[in-house]
């Protein structure tokens, strides 16, 4: 039935892809060779950084932590994740060069695959990258993939200028981290999420870049992960040499179309794969209790523990357990205190026959602001 289900479907996406009202569509490319260091400033509210340094030949991007202070209506929330994360306090101003202050960076980690700009609603567009990521040599299990929307030259409501300005970081991606295992690494990131952080991708919008940046080390290291890849990348529009799509679209057809194919699609790569699904919402408490679920398919899954990001720590540790296929686990992840940064948690499981799996977790950090999170993987 299932089969028959997707093959009439399948017929159905010549149509659905004519009546599409946006789809640009392109390839990742190449790796930023790993003689260009990574360099993220972090500048004061006066557009100033006087520790900051870089060279003409250096990626540079600006993460902007001041909004609260001057108004500005730039976003900040990630930048201050960021600092927090490496420890540069809000006073200061510092360039952190590769991830973890090393001059010099890896390349240890394969992306490949398609990225697209697409909407279904007039004037509402969000992304979408489906890649493939294989790292070649066993991986900490700390890896963790950023995907940054860079504006060129930002400007604010009250005039401030600012070259690469990160508007927006996702980083709750899962992959494999056992050496030469690909993954099939797909997100979306939604209109609502981008239009929150001020980043238009409509068919004529320029000055948008998308940078892939994956923190790591080998199985073996020691000391702060640092760049083991890196893939830029410039958004294209509609006057380039890309095929548009761009017609009057019956959207009751489409959505419902895609709805079902993306079900039985995602239902069966789950089945032949194995991988679980994973939830986690904070749990209604004073004091913060993330409630974590985790429910095995057809592979035993084994949790090895977890980590929450700085500047969160958590209240004692995570058992190893194991869970049959078929069967759930729920435990909670108790942390010290509150932030107002959004909490980051990496679990991390071994799933059987596949290797080691790094799930990142991401939450708001005031209590108030409630949401539960799943593995898109």
């Amino acid at each position: 039935m299932k089969r028959w289900l997707l093959f009439t479907l399948v017929l159905l996406l010549p149509l659905a892809s004519a009546s599409t009202s946006l789809h640009l569509e392109w390839e990742l490319g190449e790796h930023t060779d790993v003689e260009h260091r990574y360099v993220e400033h972090f500048p004061d509210q006066v557009m100033q950084c006087g520790e900051c340094n870089a060279t003409e030949d250096d990626v540079v991007v600006n993460w902007w932590r001041h909004s609260e202070t001057t108004g500005s209506d730039w976003p900040d929330d990630d930048a201050n994740l960021r600092a927090g994360t490496n420890g540069i306090e809000i006073d200061e101003t510092a360039s952190l060069i590769n991830g973890n202050g090393e001059d010099t960076r890896q390349h240890i980690v394969d992306l490949a695959g398609t990225l697209s700009v697409r909407s279904e609603y007039e004037g509402q567009y969000y992304f979408v990258a489906n890649m493939t990521f294989t790292p070649q040599v066993e991986l900490r299990d700390d890896a963790l993939m950023q995907i940054l929307f860079i504006e060129t030259a930002a400007t604010d409501q009250h005039g401030r200028e600012i070259p690469f300005l990160v508007r927006d970081m996702t980083s709750d991606v899962g992959f494999f981290t056992k050496a030469n295992n690909t993954s099939s690494v797909d997100v979306e990131v939604s209109y609502e999420h981008l239009y929150a952080a001020g980043v238009d991708l409509s068919e004529e919008a320029h000055g948008w870049r998308v940078v892939f940046v994956v923190l790591g080390a080998e199985d073996n290291a020691t000391g702060q992960p640092g760049v083991i890849a890196m893939y830029e990348t410039t958004v294209p529009t509609s006057t380039e040499d890309l095929t548009v799509l761009d017609h009057l679209p019956p959207l009751a057809m489409i959505i419902v179309a895609a709805f079902i194919i993306g079900s039985v699609i995602r239902g069966s790569l789950n089945q032949e794969y194995g991988l679980p699904e994973i939830r986690a919402l904070w749990k209604d408490s004073t004091e913060p209790v993330v409630l974590v679920e985790i429910l095995a398919k057809k592979k035993l899954i084994t949790t090895e523990g977890c980590e929450a990001i700085a500047p969160w720590s958590m209240r004692g540790g995570a058992k190893r357990s194991k869970i049959e296929p078929g069967e759930a686990l729920t435990f909670e992840v108790r942390l010290k205190k509150w932030h107002p940064q959004g909490l980051l948690i990496l679990l991390k499981m071994d799933v059987e026959g596949l290797g080691g799996w790094t799930q990142n977790i991401r939450l708001p950090g005031r209590k108030d602001e409630e949401r539960s999170v799943e593995d898109e993987a």
